[in-house]
């Protein structure tokens, strides 16, 4: 789910799916409180191994979804010609930015990963 992994698909992108209408229409779909599904390559442990341990091994393991909140997501930019979105996310803790990436390109009906990421601020308690 970024630009370090193995290509596991390429899809054509229709043009009307990066039209700023739709991204922003779809992106709305996501704030609020919602389940999400950490990824296979992440430090949560179950049944005390990590995640990525069982990932690295080729084993397949049920990941039960936390719940998160996306308070705002905001559409920064789009790269047309790299078929590239950028967004600012306010979310809670516990939230996989990289899962996000993933799902937000499932509802544009196209497949996605995170290029890059910038955290902006972290609260700390």
């Amino acid at each position: 789910m970024d630009r370090e992994g193995k290509i596991l698909e390429e899809k054509y992108v229709e043009p009307r799916i990066f039209e700023k209408e739709n991204i922003e229409k779809v992106l709305k779909k996501f704030v609020g409180k919602q389940e999400q599904v950490p990824p296979m390559y992440s430090a949560i442990k179950i049944k005390g191994k990590k995640l990525y341990e069982y990932a690295r091994k080729g084993e397949k393991i049920e990941i039960p979804a936390r719940q998160i909140e996306i308070y705002n997501i905001e559409l920064k930019d789009i790269d047309h010609e790299k078929n590239i979105i950028k967004i600012k996310v306010h979310s809670s803790k516990g939230t996989y930015i990289r899962t996000l990436c993933k799902d937000i390109a499932e509802a544009l009906g196209t497949i996605g990963y995170m290029n890059n990421l910038r955290r902006l601020k972290v609260r700390r308690i």
